[in-house]
């Protein structure tokens, strides 16, 4: 048996290369239909048939390939002839490098006498692959104009907001526009009625452009969240899978397809439940919903949406996530007998980045994606074999930095004499059974802080002051917490329970941070900033600051 694997490299690179949301919208659709099944006309099929190659869902025969994955641009190909995943390889890589120029990549093949001992060569191949530096074409002659917002060869001119457009954009800009779009019906619910043209296009319109298509910002605000989204406890699957392969090698083929086609369906189920609960109530008459998919591949998810509905966004993503992923693994055991190999559930570690349509959505996407990495890891350290969903997240409020320890040391982090203190928890747990700290404690904490009677302007200085005068700081709490006293008493006892609750605070303390030198109040106010909180007949914090 041999096996040809092939995966995108720097993915998200790729899609936000030019910095624009047309084209990224065009980005997304193009990555789609490369290897998708289900994608009209995708490349993979295109190439498959023009190879003559027959594409089974059984372990293949002879010159048969089987797919046991096609999803997030890359795909993992099975047949006992070489020579077939050969041929296929030299003519997807050339058919991939035609249709989306600049596009980087890695692939193995390998063989064994097993399609999991195939994978495994594969694999390894793979990996070395990574490294690999493969040419750009078309090349640059010594002279010639080059697109400003990627640096490559222009080979077109487009719009004056364009100018010189490289190979790439070029492609990406054909796909922007499709009737039949179906990376975006993932994202609608059945029977909604949703099409290609409901979402938005653009941030900023074109003179001629159709206004309906602009995303839909609130009032003033131009303030997003780039939220980012990966699968937790997916090693452990994988585990169970190559255990069960191990005793049935000729059903490694169709476990992992199942698998795969698995994790695919309850994405798409979640994505288009929290279009359900979230999108489609805050659409306003004659707009595009409040959000753009960027990006759906397996457990993976990118989309951008409006600032104030982020948080609500994940949560009903990620519950929605959970549900599905228990029902649709309880089928996978009694399918394969798998016993109780698998968990009984799968999570999500989520990155969530603030920004403003302004700012470059490339760097962002980094720091997304770290923050996911962070969230990941709180999850993990909790619960090694069933950790919870998790989110981190910051708001841009300065200059951009893609990597979120930097971030922090640079930007949150307060110091006097020894002692750190930090203006961040990191990560946050989802759920109402979810362990401390978590992140409905946290909503309510920014609620209460931005509710129109709260004097929440002493709590922002008080993290300013942090960074000068740690006994002003002092004071100024004692002070505000005296006044909360005299005025508010059961705001500030709602407030010390929720700072207790997240971070265990108490109400003696000097200041709002922990014996870690950790408090949540510079995510509450970050809240606040992104306009996630609004108290009736009030401006958000983020139109004030647009205003100011």
């Amino acid at each position: 048996m041999y096996a040809l694997l092939f995966e995108l490299d720097s993915i998200q690179d790729f899609l936000f290369a030019s910095g624009r949301l047309r084209d990224v919208s065009g980005a997304s659709e193009l990555l789609d239909r490369l290897t998708n099944a289900k994608a009209e006309d995708n490349l993979l099929d295109a190439v498959c048939r023009a190879l003559d190659l027959e594409v089974v869902e059984k372990t293949p025969q002879g010159e048969e390939v089987a797919f046991s994955r096609r999803a997030g641009g890359a795909f993992y190909a099975f047949s006992e002839s070489r020579e077939a995943l050969a041929r296929l390889r030299d003519l997807w890589t050339l058919a991939l490098q035609q249709a989306v120029p600049y596009l980087a990549y890695s692939l193995g093949l390998g063989g064994g006498d097993t399609a999991a001992q195939a994978f495994e060569c594969a694999r390894a191949a793979l990996r070395a692959d990574t490294s690999r530096l493969r040419p750009a074409l078309p090349a640059a002659a010594p002279v010639a104009a080059r697109s400003r917002r990627t640096g490559l060869p222009a080979v077109a001119f487009g719009k004056a907001k364009d100018g010189a457009m490289d190979a790439a954009t070029v492609r990406r800009k054909e796909f922007a526009d499709l009737a039949h779009s179906a990376f975006l019906d993932r994202f609608a619910p059945e029977g909604s009625g949703l099409r290609w043209d409901d979402w938005p296009r653009d941030l900023e319109p074109d003179t001629d452009a159709d206004p309906k298509r602009a995303f839909p910002f609130p009032g003033e605000s131009r303030i997003l969240a780039l939220v980012h989204a990966d699968g937790n406890g997916l090693g452990l699957v994988l585990q169970a899978l190559n255990a069960a392969a191990k005793v049935r090698p000729e059903a490694f083929v169709s476990l992992y397809s199942d698998f795969s086609a698995l994790v695919e369906r309850i994405t798409i189920r979640a994505a288009r439940t929290a279009t359900q609960q979230v999108l489609l109530p805050a659409r306003e008459p004659g707009r595009c919903l409040p959000a753009r998919p960027i990006l759906l591949g397996g457990d993976d998810i990118t989309l951008l949406v409006r600032a104030d509905l982020a948080m609500d966004y994940v949560r009903t993503f990620a519950t929605a996530f959970e549900e599905a992923s228990a029902s649709e693994l309880a089928r996978l055991k009694d399918r394969h007998g798998l016993g109780e190999a698998l968990p009984a559930r799968l999570t999500l570690g989520i990155g969530l980045v603030y920004l403003r349509a302004s700012q470059p959505f490339r760097m962002a996407i980094r720091l997304a994606e770290s923050l996911t990495g962070v969230a990941k890891q709180a999850a993990k350290r909790h619960d090694d074999t069933d950790p919870p969903s998790a989110l981190a997240f910051h708001r841009v409020t300065s200059s951009l930095i893609e990597d979120y320890d930097a971030l922090v040391e640079q930007t949150l982090t307060h110091r006097h004499g020894d002692t750190r203190y930090v203006d961040t928890l990191g990560a946050y747990y989802l759920g109402e059974a979810s362990p401390r700290p978590r992140l409905d404690d946290l909503l309510a904490l920014a609620n209460l802080l931005g509710a129109p009677d709260m004097a929440r302007g002493p709590t922002r200085q008080l993290l300013t002051l942090m960074g000068h005068s740690h006994g002003e700081a002092v004071a100024r709490y004692r002070r505000w917490r005296q006044v909360m006293r005299d005025k508010h008493a059961e705001k500030l006892e709602r407030f010390d329970t929720l700072l207790h609750d997240l971070a265990e605070v108490g109400s003696g303390d000097e200041l709002p941070y922990n014996r870690d030198g950790k408090s949540p109040l510079g995510d509450a106010l970050a809240l606040l900033g992104a306009g996630h909180v609004r108290g009736k007949d009030q401006p958000d914090e983020a139109e004030k600051e647009h205003a100011a």
